[in-house]
């Protein structure tokens, strides 16, 4: 998170022009044996399948089993900053069978009332003690290590100054006091982001007979945990399980798709500067590179996601964001982070809108990066500044949210 957010790249403004050459390969044309799609129905029985297949093979690697999570203990959180205002609870979730299976923290907070409200789900970088308003000792600490400027509160300053406000959590007052609930947890509890410590962990999650060079990666781990999240809580009566949306920045933001694209379960996703391996496309010349995007983090992905071909790319993000279809996805940007390839997750969205077409669907109607529209089933802001988590970030997630989540009325 820190290290590619502060390099020099990450600092270039993007500008408004788009190239209009069409996204490759056409994500309604042939696809290996598979005939040119013209209806929801064949996208969704034919194509679809066909998808998520190829995107594990060449991309992100085998998603592990379903799994039904136990829910090893929960119990009540006080938070002070929260007061009356939200009721709070940690949850530990068991996602293995193993006696010392692995598991993950999960924050729960609900408003304090009994309608069931619509849920936001996201992932956080330095843990969930780091996400809560005074880092409460109650919150557990992440069950593996995380970056120095996230372990102690000293430094939380310093990271929202380059960051953003909201780079450690969520405003979670602000989410309560519009009428969601809000579960937020560190996918590194299951799955280090560490190119050392990951593959231990990956391997227990690689289903058997796996390739090597489709060995699953800890970005469909993470965004299996999404799911497994989904299934921890959804009978909880406080939630309303048809309106959950999972949210993601960065790295997570990634994950977020990913679990958009494999659980039809999830109502809306939120992907913010998600960059390549997101919503940008592998096949282009801006931002950070794939090469150097799986030799900074080579347990991210599928070993095979390394060696795509320079041309001729076989599969690529736009057809990702279709496979969400027609669900609405936000995907937000700054213009200084050039890192992240605006431009080209632009032209992804442009590109998936087709998909959202045939569902009857408006898809994406804007025609510039920078005049968001956030009621659009596919929608994308450029927002100023660099990569991180803004207010003005939060201002328009709550937007998108209103639009299509709408909470009832308290």
């Amino acid at each position: 998170m820190f290290a590619s957010a502060c390099t020099p790249a990450a600092f270039r403004r993007v500008g408004e022009a788009v190239a209009d050459t069409p996204v490759q390969p056409d994500v309604l044309g042939p696809f290996n044996s598979d005939a040119p799609i013209d209806t929801a129905q064949a996208w969704s029985e034919r194509r679809a399948p066909l998808l998520r297949e190829a995107f594990q093979e060449r991309v992100y690697g085998r998603m592990p089993a379903a799994y039904a999570p136990r829910i090893l203990e929960r119990k009540p959180l006080e938070i002070r900053a929260l007061g009356d205002a939200a009721i709070a609870e940690q949850w530990t979730i068991a996602v293995t069978d193993d006696p010392d299976p692995l598991k993950f923290n999960l924050v729960l907070v609900t408003p304090p009332n009994t309608v069931a409200a619509p849920l936001i789900i996201a992932e956080v970088f330095c843990g969930n003690r780091a996400a809560t308003p005074g880092r409460p000792a109650a919150v557990a600490e992440p069950l593996t290590p995380v970056m120095y400027p996230c372990r102690h509160g000293w430094t939380d300053p310093i990271a929202e100054a380059v960051l953003g406000r909201y780079i450690n959590g969520a405003p979670i007052l602000d989410v309560i006091g519009r009428g969601y609930a809000l579960a937020y947890f560190y996918p590194g509890d299951v799955v280090a982001d560490d190119a050392e410590l990951a593959p231990a962990a990956l391997a227990r999650l690689t289903p058997p007979d796996t390739p090597e060079d489709q060995r699953t990666g800890a970005i469909a781990v993470w965004a299996w945990l999404f799911s497994r999240a989904i299934d921890a809580v959804q009978a909880d009566p406080r939630i309303d399980a048809a309106r959950i949306a999972v949210w993601g920045h960065s790295r997570h933001g990634k994950a977020a798709i990913v679990a958009g694209a494999f659980d039809e379960r999830i109502a809306a996703i939120i992907a913010h500067q998600s960059g390549r391996g997101g919503a940008s496309l592998a096949n282009s010349e801006e931002g950070e590179t794939l090469e150097q995007i799986t030799s900074e983090y080579p347990h991210w992905f599928a070993p095979a996601f390394a060696h795509l071909p320079a041309a001729g790319y076989p599969i690529d993000q736009h057809a990702l964001l279709g496979l969400i279809a027609p669900r609405p996805v936000l995907l937000g940007n700054g213009d200084h982070d050039a890192w992240s390839d605006p431009h080209s997750a632009f032209r992804a969205a442009q590109a998936a809108s087709r998909v959202y077409a045939l569902f009857g669907d408006r898809g994406m109607t804007q025609s510039a990066m920078r005049t968001e529209s956030v009621e659009d089933d596919l929608s994308f802001f450029l927002r100023p500044g660099r990569h991180g988590v803004t207010t003005e970030d939060w201002r328009l997630f709550l937007q998108f949210l209103d639009a299509h989540l709408k909470p009832d009325e308290i």
